[in-house]
């Protein structure tokens, strides 16, 4: 089986993902649980890796085109030319089934290193950062960006991080020096 590309309204991903499994075409909708930082405390919140994307798999493209087409809110095939549908490649179509899983992708684990760097120890950026697919890392956002392609063209894809642990000395790190009697009078 191939996987197609569908371009679908922004924000209805998940809904048409859905329809379209009950309809018993195979989709597929890339998810991740991302930290964001609202109200001084952070939370968890469930986006599309993919906004705008939905992955399906066929044989042909003539056996479910029209069952596609009749759902609302899918836009067009991704091809070469808009509306020609052009398969993915079979690495392209091994990391969007890696992504989809079994729900969205947990919240990555870093450990920071001696030397400042962080070391990914489990999730989905550990596995990104053995492919070299890490771009950027914006550690206050908690936040990396990856890329990945897609029809040959790189696509960006952020992913969330906490830090288990900070590594070395961390002495007294944050808290103020200790007073003594003659540091007051």
């Amino acid at each position: 089986m191939s996987m197609y590309v569908l371009q679908v309204i922004t924000g209805r991903e998940k809904d048409i993902c859905g329809r379209l499994r009950k309809a018993g075409i195979p989709a597929y909708c890339p998810r991740a649980v991302r930290q964001i930082r609202r109200g001084g405390r952070w939370q968890e919140q469930t986006y599309t890796l993919y906004p705008a994307y939905i992955f399906v798999q066929c044989e042909r493209v003539v056996d479910v085109y029209y069952a596609v087409r009749r759902e609302d809110g899918v836009l067009y095939w991704l091809g070469a030319t808009r509306g020609t549908p052009e398969p993915l490649s079979a690495d392209e179509e091994a990391n969007i089934l890696w992504l989809a899983g079994d729900g969205p992708q947990p919240v990555s684990k870093a450990v920071c290193r001696a030397d400042g760097s962080l070391d990914f120890t489990s999730g989905p950026l550990k596995r990104l950062a053995e492919l070299e697919a890490l771009r950027s890392v914006f550690r206050r956002e908690r936040r990396a960006t990856a890329v990945l392609p897609l029809h040959g063209k790189e696509h960006k894809i952020n992913l969330s991080f906490e830090i288990e642990q900070e590594t070395g000395s961390s002495n007294g790190a944050g808290s103020p020096p200790e007073a003594k009697a003659a540091d007051i009078l």
